[in-house]
């Protein structure tokens, strides 16, 4: 879904230098979990996940 895809793209990037679970936390409560079944750390900051994982984080977001 493409508008899932923008707002987790859009809050992954909105704020500089975070790490992938504070950014997103909005975005779905149990977001660290969602962010391992699309095969992304937790850890990891937005500019280290290729365009493949947040395809995979926005198709996890929107199952749920």
């Amino acid at each position: 879904d493409a508008k899932v895809l923008s707002r987790v793209v859009a809050a992954a990037f909105g704020q500089r230098r975070k790490m992938l679970r504070a950014s997103l936390k909005g975005v779905a409560p149990d977001i660290e979990d969602r962010l391992i079944a699309a095969g992304i750390k937790p850890t990891e900051r937005a500019e280290q996940v290729p365009l493949e994982g947040f395809c995979a984080l926005a198709r996890a977001v929107a199952q749920k």
